[in-house]
């Protein structure tokens, strides 16, 4: 390969390795029997030493080529991770870094392969530029750095298009590739017939001669062809490979009148990632070429054009996509969510993004570790939400400064000897990590309460604050409620004395004072979805209409700085996990909810209310909804939220974007509605 006329053109000459000596790293990798691989763990398809026993697994690549291999890489075994810049990076990808840049070397050193030197080259896939844009490329770049990976090389597919087009170039003129007139449609028709009669359905261009297939590929490099005009074809389909879907005579270039944000507007024809991702692989001379499963069935079309092109072949390991409950992963639904406005970018906090994790408050350690625990196999796994916060607690837990804030502030008045209020009181800034130190709390005569820590009427299983009770106010003096003040059917400010209680109050409850207190916002996320598996039907139908919900009034101690740093993690007390957000500013800070508290308990009792409450909540509503007419039950004002139109039976038409439903969504809408009929029938 490296003597060949395109090699110069390819950056990655310059990483030949001439005169390197040989040593243990990529020829140990290889010489591994092929039944043993740790990552492929079975033999390689498509060579003839598939389903011999022992020996080593070469993927066809001859003496030669494998000599040359070892000369380019020397003694590293090199992954690479390949995102396309058309979106940001998610939690997927943070998987897919996870493996290429650290899980997939700590099998192979496992296996007894010599790792001395692991590289990962981060390659931008930029085939597309009708969908790729300069902010694409800065925040891959941006979130790569922030998780930690270091990659040996930084590389643009884009920077091998001169390479392709000599490459296609040798396939048209060895009879491999020819200019097909079809239409996409024509070709998807095509593609759906061949199983029945392959032969018959051929392009009608397929026979064209080299010249005539070198001219007019000329004509569309030239710009004088319109897109959608004509392609050019890879002539991959055999009789033997006609099951395989992906080897109907692929698309290798296409037609695009548009620039490329890196190339500029050199190119007007585009090779596609089918054709592309393979060579640059072999170019860069990569040992494991590491994917998801659905590219499995691409496998064969993936080494077709390394034989066609007789280049280096490297290893191929398919593993499972990662799927997380009450969130998607497609780019294409993730884009939509951000042209729609369903969310408020790529890095809203509830967009699985790592931009959006990073505003929230997840940070890069947390997520790693999310990773490898969950780590990678090719099995198809669903995985749960929880366990994704998990991390996030455990790792918040341990660097997380407390502070106290009240999300809806009740203002309470308080009475008592002068001496309580003429000291400060010590709170701890961590409970179990005296090295945080103590931060110092001063009581007013005005303090705040959050409202859900006050009820008129008291119950044995609230631990509030109730007119005549007794409660702690957290690292402070107990006080006890003596009168309620009401602006018609509110609470406006509840009068309690400073004293000593009979006993030590159960109810101990966060609190700020107004000597201390800071204005802020407090932005609670929930998760992005109401149900946890989304279906991919109607998926927008399911997004939850309260994923956020805002507090503007909300209070904070002021010890938390004038203005935190982007990110600063804080555990207010009671409250859960909060993260600073970009919109911060000195005097109108605003935190973002990362993680909820750990147990469940302490999250009913910020609420208010009882698990006893909230049972008695469901039953009221389960109750309340014998008496709704099947024809009304999607009119709600929740309901409103996630659709536009309705038919004559009341059943939902159109999504909350104008969009028609499809009709495996309508048929599930009909279903809910004859259960709520029979349950409206025995009211």
């Amino acid at each position: 390969m490296l003597q060949r006329s395109w090699w110069k053109a390819s950056p990655s000459s310059a990483w030949a390795r001439e005169g390197a000596k040989e040593a243990e790293g990529s020829p140990s990798v290889w010489a591994l029997d092929r039944r043993k691989d740790p990552l492929c763990g079975r033999a390689l398809s498509h060579w003839a030493e598939y389903g011999q026993e022992g020996g080593v697994q070469t993927c066809g690549n001859s003496a030669a080529l494998l000599e040359e291999h070892f000369r380019v890489n020397g003694g590293a075994v090199r992954t690479r991770f390949p995102p396309e810049p058309n979106g940001y990076l998610h939690i997927g990808h943070a998987k897919s870094m996870n493996m290429n840049f650290s899980l997939a070397f700590d099998r192979l050193a496992a296996s007894g392969a010599a790792v001395p030197t692991r590289e990962t080259i981060f390659r931008y896939d930029d085939t597309n530029p009708e969908a790729e844009s300069k902010e694409f490329v800065d925040s891959l770049a941006r979130d790569v750095a922030w998780m930690g990976w270091k990659p040996a090389r930084v590389t643009h597919t884009s920077e091998y298009f001169g390479v392709f087009y000599e490459m296609a170039l040798e396939l048209i003129k060895g009879g491999k590739a020819y200019v097909c007139h079809q239409s996409s449609s024509e070709i998807e028709a095509c593609r759906k017939a061949r199983l029945d009669a392959p032969d018959a359905h051929e392009s009608p261009y397929r026979s064209r001669s080299a010249a005539e297939n070198l001219a007019l590929f000329e004509r569309m490099r030239s710009g004088v062809a319109a897109e959608g005009e004509c392609t050019l074809r890879l002539k991959m389909q055999t009789a033997e490979n006609a099951s395989n879907y992906n080897m109907f005579d692929q698309v290798a270039y296409r037609i695009k009148h548009h620039p490329h944000p890196c190339a500029g507007d050199a190119w007007c024809i585009y090779p596609t990632y089918d054709y592309t991702h393979c060579v640059v692989d072999a170019l860069e001379h990569v040992d494991y070429s590491i994917c998801t499963l659905e590219f499995e069935t691409r496998r064969e079309s993936y080494y077709w054009v390394l034989d066609a092109l007789d280049l280096y072949r490297p290893k191929v390991f398919e593993m499972s996509r990662l799927n997380i409950s009450y969130t998607v992963l497609s780019k294409r639904k993730l884009t939509k969510l951000v042209t729609s406005g369903k969310v408020a970018g790529w890095d809203d906090p509830r967009m699985p993004t790592i931009s959006g994790l990073r505003r929230r408050g997840y940070s890069a350690s947390a997520i790693n570790a999310f990773c490898r625990d969950v780590g990678v196999t090719r099995n198809e796994n669903f995985i749960e939400y929880g366990r994704l916060q998990h991390f996030a607690r455990l790792d918040l837990e341990d660097r997380a400064p407390r502070r106290m804030a009240v999300a809806d502030p009740l203002e309470l008045l308080l009475e008592g000897d002068d001496a309580a209020f003429a000291k400060t009181y010590d709170a701890p800034n961590h409970p179990s990590k005296p090295e945080f130190g103590v931060r110092p709390l001063t009581l007013a005569r005005r303090v705040f309460l959050d409202r859900s820590d006050f009820r008129e009427v008291d119950a044995p299983d609230f631990f509030g604050l109730a007119p005549g009770k007794w409660v702690r106010l957290r690292y402070c003096v107990t006080i006890k409620c003596v009168a309620v003040e009401k602006d018609g059917d509110d609470v406006a400010r509840v009068k309690c004395v400073v004293g000593d209680a009979p006993a030590d109050p159960k109810g101990k409850l966060h609190w700020v004072s107004e000597a201390d207190a800071a204005p802020c916002e407090l932005r609670d996320y929930d998760h992005l979805f109401s149900v946890g598996k989304v279906d991919d039907d109607t998926w927008e139908a399911q997004l939850a209409p309260d994923s956020l919900v805002v507090h503007k009034r909300a209070l904070v101690d002021a010890s938390v700085g004038a203005r935190p740093a982007d990110g600063a993690p804080f555990q207010f007390e009671r409250l859960g996990f909060y993260a600073v957000d970009d919109d911060a500013k000195a005097g109108a800070l605003v935190f973002n909810r990362t993680v909820s508290l750990k147990s469940g308990n302490a999250a009913v009792k910020v609420a208010g209310a009882s698990r006893k409450d909230e049972q008695a909540a469901q039953l009221a509503k389960k109750e309340a909804m014998k008496s709704v007419d099947p024809k009304d039950m999607f009119k709600t004002d929740d309901m409103k939220l996630l659709y536009s139109a309705w038919d004559g039976d009341g059943v939902p038409t159109h999504g909350a974007d104008g969009e028609p439903l499809s009709k495996s969504a309508s048929k599930k809408l009909k279903k809910d509605q004859a259960k709520q009929a029979k349950l409206f029938a025995k009211k």
